[in-house]
């Protein structure tokens, strides 16, 4: 942090409008109450503008009422020159694009960023810890987002803040993750029982992150950990007990036999998950230690999260977005 620099970013453009971008874009429309002079800016696909199915027309008009402008770029298609002259004209870049454009998408999106001298970037890094991961997670995109890192270490002019906030917790209870069974009340532990695990809302990453782009002394060139609950999964079977007042199991699954799953189906992106996070650290951090904790910036717990869902409401009523499949 360097307590020196009292900085006004006012043109804000934030990449993508799906699950987290719409969380991001609220929580920045409003800290316009306290930052008046901001722009914001969102970057979606130009087939976006050609949707006329409800939810998209319900996405516009959100947009519209937050006063947030709307451009268009294809991440896929376009190349990084192209994207840097789409850029050029923002002081600040916060990226919720995820995974959606393939490899080597986000080394040419940040590539894009450098090339237009955007002097903020907050990139797509809203996950877990990939320096402490390291290379050869068995997921490439884990090993495309320590490249990432590197890009930005390597470069002084546009300074950049990653926020890691472990998995979506909504997606800890995706049947298709294979972690929690609901309907045969079982959590499936990869690795080990007191293996952890942090976990938080979107809702939640989108109010810290703005926090955090606001802070002051400004926050830059660092990894901020933030943190809606971080727990082992001896615990969240005990806390799934309680809630639903029933019994539920916890079967530890080896590292071997996670191995050998992914060796059976190779392009079983679920299974690659599950071994991906049988590991002691860098997926799981300390709560008390994160920027909310710290800073006394109320979050949603699991324990919260489950009480807020609906009576008789089916733990997998709500559909994953593409972005959360891949933390």
């Amino acid at each position: 942090m360097n307590g020196s620099i009292t900085r006004q970013w006012r043109k804000i453009l934030v990449l993508g409008a799906g699950e987290l971008g719409m969380a991001m874009l609220d929580a920045f429309a409003k800290e316009r109450e306290r930052h008046p002079d901001i722009s914001l800016t969102v970057l979606l696909r130009p087939a976006s503008l050609k949707d006329d199915g409800a939810a998209n027309r319900t996405r516009l008009q959100r947009l519209a009422a937050w006063g947030v402008a709307v451009i268009t770029a294809d991440f896929s298609r376009q190349t990084a020159e192209e994207l840097a002259e789409r850029f050029t004209s923002y002081d600040a870049i916060i990226n919720c694009s995820g995974f959606v454009g393939g490899a080597g998408t986000q080394l040419k999106i940040t590539q894009a960023v450098l090339d237009a001298g955007v002097e903020r970037y907050f990139p797509w890094q809203f996950g877990v810890d990939y320096d402490r991961v390291g290379l050869d997670s068995g997921q490439p995109v884990w090993d495309e987002q320590l490249a990432v890192r590197q890009m930005l270490r390597a470069q002084r002019q546009t300074r950049w803040v990653i926020v890691s906030t472990g998995m979506f917790t909504s997606y800890l209870f995706e049947p298709g993750f294979g972690l929690v069974d609901m309907p045969r009340h079982r959590v499936h532990a990869p690795g080990d029982a007191d293996y952890g695990l942090t976990l938080t809302t979107p809702e939640d990453i989108g109010i810290l992150t703005a926090k955090i782009f606001f802070h002051q002394p400004v926050i830059e060139d660092e990894v901020v950990y933030i943190a809606g609950d971080t727990l082992t999964y001896r615990r969240l079977t005990t806390l799934l007990s309680e809630h639903y007042q029933r019994p539920f199991t916890l079967e530890v699954h080896s590292h071997n036999d996670l191995r050998q799953a992914t060796k059976a189906a190779p392009n079983d992106v679920a299974a690659a998950y599950r071994l991906a996070f049988a590991r002691p650290d860098g997926v799981a951090w300390r709560k008390e230690e994160s920027y909310n904790a710290r800073n006394g910036i109320r979050v949603t717990d699991v324990k919260h999260w489950l009480e807020k869902k609906r009576p008789g409401r089916l733990m997998y009523g709500c559909r994953p977005s593409r972005q959360r499949l891949k933390p």
